[in-house]
């Protein structure tokens, strides 16, 4: 019998998931990141770990805030629907998303609320740039909130 690490962890996309919708691959490993709410009222300096799990059909994360909050999301590709459902949660909050890839972005939109976005709005091997939004009535996207990661 496995033990749960070892079952639930996996060393690489499993080659079903395409390459054409692996969004999340690169984000693989762990990250330092600076947490910027968007008064600029609080950076926060924390750390995001991602891992290939449930025999690479998914992707899972750990984020960690000091002193704000500690959460995991578990992204995992849909086949039939050629998108990610995403499911996140930290202590008495569970948010569903589904991820969809926007030009050069991916975007994550809440599945009961279509107004509110989390966007990794760029990745590269080295850094990214994540933004959590919400789209107003007039089409404008408001920035509640922003990471920039380097990785470590």
């Amino acid at each position: 019998m496995k033990d749960f690490f070892e079952a639930l962890t996996s060393e690489r996309k499993n080659t079903a998931l395409p390459e054409e919708f692996n969004y999340f691959g690169k984000l693989i490993g762990s990250w330092k990141i600076n947490y910027v709410e968007s008064d600029n009222s609080r950076t926060i300096e924390g750390e995001w770990h991602f891992a290939w799990v449930l025999e690479g059909m998914a992707v899972q994360d750990v984020i960690i805030l000091p002193g704000y909050e500690y959460g995991t999301s578990l992204r995992i590709y849909n086949p039939d629907t050629h998108t990610w459902d995403v499911a996140y949660g930290y202590t008495g909050k569970i948010i569903r998303l589904e991820a969809r890839k926007q030009d050069e972005m991916i975007v994550l939109t809440y599945i009961n609320d279509e107004k509110r976005k989390w966007v990794f709005v760029k990745i590269d091997d080295d850094k990214f740039h994540w933004q959590n939004v919400t789209v107003k009535d007039d089409g404008e996207w408001y920035i509640n909130a922003q990471i920039h990661a380097e990785r470590i």
